[in-house]
């Protein structure tokens, strides 16, 4: 396989993702993938977990993470507060992605918070890519979020105008983020969407598949997690408000993602650039967690000495 997926959660994506880390390393080895990322919600706790396992497979990890990006005051940030993927290229970006975990929560409401002006501090050695369709980019396009739709279909210049600011700040390592699920409305019109305005702005485009559970048959626990996360009376009554039927885990192949991608309304040329970008992407991405050195404190004769027969 070439695709490698950039948008990923394990069960430390706290009522929403189901498996540990090691479960989703080992479903990508058995599917033949180099690599693969973790982009859990709103921290950064599965990554060394996730480096161990990795290793062990002879998978490279790439480290993320899936933001909730918005205004930090309480007045805003609830209503307008979107979802962004960052991804670590080097030692530089990853510590700046904890800088950015760490700020989020000491901007606390409700879930974790990233502003604006912290991405633009600490954007050197990430990729950001534009989000799930609960992203600013998404729901300024066709509406969401706190952003009304609009009148006469695609707000063009609203999402024109919010792909430039990011350009500004990340420059070629701004992504525009596909995803392949035709049973979802929202998808089909935004990939075709993001496929011609990657065109007219010259911004590439990459697929994600928003991985929640290492197996189809996994889909099942994501309604339980999310009845239970979110105060539901029954698993039924959630599922009536989700469609589980997406596959949210790791694609089979490379064909299978295109096939997708097209169903959605995207070319085949297009398909094909997203996937060939996933690793492009992933080529980029080098880290290796950082690690404390071993403490090692002085020691001197006293030490040695029974404790009874030490002078204070």
């Amino acid at each position: 396989m070439k695709y490698v997926n950039l948008h990923h959660h394990s069960t430390f994506s706290y009522g929403d993702g189901f498996g540990t880390p090691a479960q989703h390393v080992a479903r990508a080895a058995e599917l033949g993938y180099p690599a693969m990322a973790l982009t859990e919600h709103g921290n950064v706790s599965s990554h060394f977990q996730f480096e161990k396992a990795a290793i062990k497979a002879g998978i490279k990890p790439i480290f993320g993470l899936e933001a909730y990006c918005g205004p930090t005051d309480e007045e805003n940030r609830r209503q307008f507060k979107n979802h962004l993927t960052i991804i670590a290229r080097d030692e530089n970006g990853y510590r700046n992605l904890n800088r950015i975990v760490t700020q989020s929560w000491r901007d606390f409401y409700y879930d974790p918070t990233v502003s604006g002006s912290s991405l633009g501090v600490h954007r050197s050695g990430l990729c950001v890519l534009s989000g799930c369709t609960g992203s600013l980019l998404a729901c300024t396009l066709i509406g969401g979020k706190g952003i009304p739709e609009p009148e006469r279909g695609y707000d063009w210049w609203g999402a024109r105008e919010v792909i430039e600011r990011f350009q500004e700040v990340f420059g070629d390592w701004f992504f525009l983020e596909v995803q392949p699920f035709p049973e979802l409305e929202p998808t089909c019109k935004i990939n075709p969407a993001y496929e011609k305005l990657s065109v007219r702005l010259g911004v590439k485009i990459v697929v994600t598949c928003d991985v929640h559970y290492p197996r189809m048959e996994d889909a099942e626990m994501q309604a339980l997690l999310h009845a239970a996360h979110r105060g539901k009376n029954s698993v039924e009554e959630q599922m009536r408000e989700w469609n589980y039927r997406v596959p949210l885990t790791l694609p089979p192949s490379d064909v299978w993602l295109v096939e997708r991608l097209e169903e959605t309304g995207m070319s085949t040329i297009g398909a094909m650039q997203a996937v060939n970008n996933a690793k492009l992407i992933a080529d980029a991405c080098n880290v290796t967690l950082p690690k404390a050195e071993r403490l090692v404190y002085p020691q001197s004769e006293e030490d040695l000495k029974p404790w009874t027969q030490l002078s204070y």
